[in-house]
């Protein structure tokens, strides 16, 4: 059943809707890579944008980046974590092909982190935000995430990024004393948060920002 939010949206089509189109979509393991070619954007690291699929449900993204192509025109990247469930967020990304046009919300502020050095915790969800703010900042943002190292690789190669992955909270937040002081961020699934933080409160640690991706259970929480 499409949610209220994307029957709204539906609704209002062009009056608030932004399009843009696929010029490539790659399939990278548990991921898609999107490459999209966009009208206008005003972009800062860690922003959203909210597609409304054509299911009708609304589905939010973190672009890895808004660029200027050779040919003037804009471009950005999505990278699609595909959640091991039969949902229509899972369906629609497993059938993006080049061409199709996408229609969203944004960018929208979402994760905004103070400037200087950073740390971003998270998991699979969390790949896009991480490239995002390195890519804005070289040379001051360290990603850490809980995962499968074998799941991860693929993405964090295809965005460029050179992080750190645990198979759970307490050895990150052993790793994570050495790296301060710096703004730490949280991002990903609510359960996944929750244990950052109480290892990080063990050990006298408070994150900067904390942005809750999905929880179990829940879908279209942002």
């Amino acid at each position: 059943m499409a949610s209220g939010k994307g029957r709204v949206l539906g609704l209002l089509g062009a009056l608030v809707l932004s399009e843009a189109r696929v010029v490539s979509a790659k399939r990278v393991g548990a991921f898609v890579h999107l490459r999209i070619h966009v009208k206008a954007a005003a972009f800062e690291p860690g922003d959203k944008i909210q597609i409304l699929l054509p299911s009708k449900d609304v589905r939010t993204y973190t672009p890895l980046g808004w660029e200027e192509g050779e040919d003037g025109e804009l471009y950005s990247e999505l990278l699609i974590y595909l959640h091991s469930v039969d949902t229509p967020a899972t369906a629609w990304a497993c059938s993006i092909a080049e061409g199709d046009l996408l229609r969203f919300v944004g960018p929208q502020r979402s994760l905004r982190m103070p400037e200087g050095a950073l740390v971003l915790i998270g998991d699979e969800t969390s790949v896009a935000v991480a490239a995002a703010y390195t890519r804005a900042r070289a040379g001051q943002v360290r990603a850490l995430f809980v995962g499968d190292q074998q799941v991860l690789a693929p993405a964090l190669e295809t965005a460029g990024l050179d992080a750190r992955v645990f198979a759970g909270p307490e050895p990150l937040a052993a790793a994570l004393a050495e790296m301060l002081p710096a703004a730490v961020g949280i991002t990903g699934g609510g359960a996944l948060i929750q244990r950052v933080r109480a290892q990080m409160r063990a050990r006298q640690m408070k994150p900067e920002k904390i942005k809750a991706y999905w929880i179990a259970g829940r879908t279209g929480i942002d």
